[in-house]
């Protein structure tokens, strides 16, 4: 007497194929999430990175900042002010390549390939004392403080309509839309 053959018919097979496709569609948005918040979360510690060696930069310099070109690949300020890129100035305080990469910038618009940086940098503050900045019209504006005042950014608002930007105190904020 022979057994009955022991295995999977077609349609078990396709029923089993169908319920994992719709797990995997289901999982897919979730997966999508959590590489998009993990690639913010990245840009942030590289904006921090920046922060710090602002600091660092600032407490060798008489608590300056420098004073960096914010469009390397179409230069605002003439050769005679010495502004430089931002990793120029700051690769001696431990900023690198990799830092000044933020992975949605790559993906999309990729600033990174024209200005060596995926991060901008506001020129106000070009040669500011970090503690008491004094702006063309005098000194900072009342009730306006440095922890304030925007230093560096995202080129572009990459992070779901927004962007990443470092402030005077070093925290990093999301702002857009």
């Amino acid at each position: 007497m022979k057994g009955k053959a022991s295995g999977f018919t077609l349609l078990e097979m396709l029923l089993s194929l169908a319920i994992m496709a719709g797990l995997a569609s289901l999982c897919a948005p979730v997966l999508t999430s959590a590489t998009s918040r993990a690639q913010s979360a990245k840009c942030v510690s590289n904006l921090r990175e920046i922060g710090v060696a602002c600091f660092l930069y600032a407490a060798e310099h008489d608590q300056s900042l420098p004073v960096i070109e914010p469009w390397p690949s179409d230069p605002v300020y003439p050769a005679s002010a010495n502004a430089r890129p931002l990793g120029e100035v700051f690769g001696p305080y431990g900023v690198t390549g990799d830092i000044l990469k933020c992975a949605k910038d790559l993906s999309g618009p990729n600033h990174h390939a024209r200005e060596g940086s995926s991060y901008g940098w506001f020129p106000v503050v070009n040669g500011k004392k970090i503690h008491t900045p004094n702006f063309s019209s005098g000194p900072m504006p009342e009730g306006l403080t440095f922890s304030m005042l925007a230093i560096a950014f995202d080129y572009a608002n990459v992070h779901g309509g927004f962007s990443n930007v470092l402030f005077g105190d070093g925290h990093v904020a999301a702002n857009g839309k």
